[in-house]
C-alpha cells in the first residue's frame, strides 16, 4: 500500500542578516568581508530622495522566526493532518549549516532571510507568508506531487 504524500517545508534562517549583520554571522566589523551591507541596516538606509528611510515594523517581527515556524507547523497540521512536515533551520547554528547551499545564498545577501523551501524547491524569501504557503501545500497535495 502506498504511503500518503507528505509535503516537506524547510525554513532556512540567518537571524544576523535580519538584525543588521550579514548572514555569515560576521557582523561586518572590518575583518575582510566585502558584503555590500547597505541594505542590511533597518532604519539606517537612505531612500532615493536622499532622506533616512524608516523601517516598517511588522506585527510578527518581535516573535522569533523559529516560533513563527512552529505556529505554521501547527496551523498546517490542523488543516492537513499527517501530510505536512515543517522544519526550522538556523544556518548559523545548525551543524548542517556550512554544507547547505541555502547558507551561501543567505551569506551572499542574494536573498533576504528566511528562505522557505517546499519539497526541496525554493518558493519564498524574506518572509513567512502563511496563507501563500498553505495555498501551495493545498495545490501540491491536490496534484499528488508530494
Amino acid at each position: 500500500m502506498a504511503s500518503e504524500p507528505v509535503i516537506e517545508i524547510v525554513v532556512y534562517d540567518a537571524p544576523a542578516a535580519r538584525r543588521g549583520g550579514c548572514g555569515c554571522g560576521c557582523d561586518h566589523h572590518g575583518h575582510g568581508h566585502d558584503h555590500h551591507h547597505g541594505h542590511c541596516h533597518p532604519g539606517h538606509e537612505s531612500d532615493p530622495a536622499g532622506g533616512p528611510r524608516h523601517h516598517q515594523v511588522d506585527a510578527f517581527e518581535k516573535i522569533s522566526l523559529e516560533m513563527q515556524t512552529r505556529a505554521l507547523a501547527l496551523t498546517l497540521e490542523k488543516e492537513f493532518p499527517g501530510k505536512v512536515r515543517v522544519e526550522y533551520i538556523n544556518v548559523l547554528k545548525d551543524p548542517r549549516g556550512p554544507s547547505l547551499p541555502q547558507t551561501k545564498l543567505l551569506c551572499s545577501l542574494t536573498y533576504p532571510p528566511p528562505l522557505v523551501y517546499l519539497n526541496g524547491r525554493g518558493r519564498f524569501a524574506g518572509a513567512l507568508p502563511v496563507e501563500r504557503i498553505r495555498e501551495e501545500v493545498q495545490a501540491l497535495l491536490a496534484a499528488g506531487s508530494a
